[in-house]
């Protein structure tokens, strides 16, 4: 039994759409080549003729024509979003990183620092790691190494 051929043949409106992808200039390059595979695919051109040019590996045009004859083009041009790293923290865990951050530092100290807001968290019993405490002050915009963080309007100004 051989692999199984998916032609492509591609109404006008499809055809028109991924003209617009190639020519549009705001694509991601892995969505234009691939708008170009389903295009070279179309005009009934072979693997080869199609992945040589374009510097893919062997078996992409038979991926990419995999996929659109079984998902559609939106399956063909993009990937399926990736699952990721769960998140470490709640959002409640985060904010009270974040009120921590703004808050008075503890006495002998002019300002929190990462190591001190890991410290803390640590000590709530929240597991987590400096950069991921950096990360969470990066993505809120908060500075508590100065001063105006820590909540006195009068520095705000």
């Amino acid at each position: 039994m051989g692999i199984q051929s998916y032609t492509v043949q591609l109404p006008d409106a499809e055809r028109r759409q991924l003209q617009q992808i190639i020519h549009g200039g705001t694509y991601p390059a892995r969505v234009v080549t691939r708008a170009q595979v389903l295009l070279n695919a179309d005009e009934g051109k072979k693997d080869k003729d199609i992945y040589q040019p374009l510097h893919l590996a062997k078996t992409t045009p038979y991926d990419i024509r995999k996929r659109y004859h079984t998902d559609g083009i939106t399956r063909a041009l993009h990937d399926l979003p990736r699952p990721g790293q769960k998140r470490k923290l709640t959002g409640v865990q985060e904010a009270q990183i974040i009120a921590v951050a703004c808050s008075e530092p503890p006495k002998g100290h002019t300002c929190w620092t990462m190591d001190m807001l890991t410290e803390w968290a640590r000590g709530k019993g929240i597991d987590i790691g400096r950069t991921a405490v950096w990360k969470v002050t990066l993505r809120n915009q908060i500075k508590p190494w100065r001063k105006k963080n820590v909540g006195d309007p009068q520095n705000d100004a």
